[in-house]
């Protein structure tokens, strides 16, 4: 990530969040409340709950090029009531860690390893695939198409997961809670998206989405960062009915930025009895 590029993503998360927290939210309960132009927070009351002159702050929030320690950054993390994964983006932002370095695996290496396909094939009775830092789904096992929806006959776009959320109704109507799904992928693609800010195919793919979800265009400007998705999944399935998933996100070592995906159905509510149905029903084929 260039510098310019790292103080306008921080100018962006710094205003987002400033303006989304209350007076009394932030412990102000007695602030003004009249006539007051700024949605949330005014600029002088975050430096001053964070104890940090005015003047400072304002330069942060405009992107200009300052040194941050991280003492500061915790003060402004607690004003701004950050948990525990905005404070890391703060962090990373403010602050850019060696991480940056990282060597990276030889392009030449397969998208995904022989290793991780056999994976998929010895877990017949739950769903998973692996995906990328964009959440593009690179490999998966017949049940993770059969409860998901087809990866097979999709497109580039369409194996996206972020994509399917936003710009397919057949995957939105397919989760009972949509929004806490979408909004839990959105947060962890926001934060894998500031940890390579300089990929353009990022830049053209937010681009595409807010041109064609609307909604999409909305959460994004909101700013929701996570840098983990583990929510469950309630799903209404068409065949087998209501699946209750336990979502496990392991990333895989030695990898560019490639994850496993695994879904556990409830063992309690007849979740799993339900899944090893529609495995029985799924053929066997490993697809990359």
């Amino acid at each position: 990530m260039s510098d310019d590029q790292r103080r306008t993503e921080l100018s962006r998360f710094l205003r987002a969040r400033r303006q989304r927290l209350s007076p009394e939210e932030a412990g102000l309960p007695h602030a003004e409340r009249t006539r007051r132009r700024t949605k949330g927070l005014r600029r002088e009351e975050v430096a001053a709950l964070a104890g940090i002159s005015l003047p400072w702050y304002t330069m942060l929030e405009q992107g200009k090029e300052i040194n941050v320690s991280d003492q500061v950054l915790d003060s402004l993390a607690r004003a701004l009531r950050l948990n525990a994964d905005e404070r890391m983006h703060l962090m990373y932002l403010a602050n850019p860690r060696p991480i940056e370095l990282r060597a990276k695996p030889s392009d030449d290496r397969p998208a995904v390893p022989p290793s991780l396909t056999y994976l998929l094939d010895q877990m017949p009775l739950v769903p998973a695939y692996i995906s990328d830092e964009k959440l593009n789904v690179l490999a998966w096992n017949p049940l993770a198409s059969a409860v998901f929806g087809s990866f097979e006959s999709a497109n580039r776009r369409e194996r996206n997961m972020l994509w399917r959320l936003f710009m397919m109704p057949s995957s939105r109507s397919l989760f009972v809670d949509w929004e806490l799904v979408a909004g839990s992928l959105l947060g962890h693609f926001r934060a894998m998206y500031t940890m390579h800010i300089e990929d353009v195919c990022y830049r053209s793919f937010i681009d595409e989405l807010k041109e064609g979800s609307p909604e999409f265009a909305v959460w994004w400007d909101n700013y929701e960062v996570a840098c983990i998705s583990q929510n469950r999944r309630e799903i209404a399935h068409p065949r087998v009915g209501k699946l209750n998933l336990e979502t496990k996100l392991l990333r895989v070592e030695d990898s560019r930025d490639r994850y496993l995906n695994v879904f556990i159905p409830d063992p309690n509510d007849g979740s799993a009895a339900r899944l090893a149905k529609l495995a029985e029903e799924t053929p066997v084929t490993i697809t990359t």
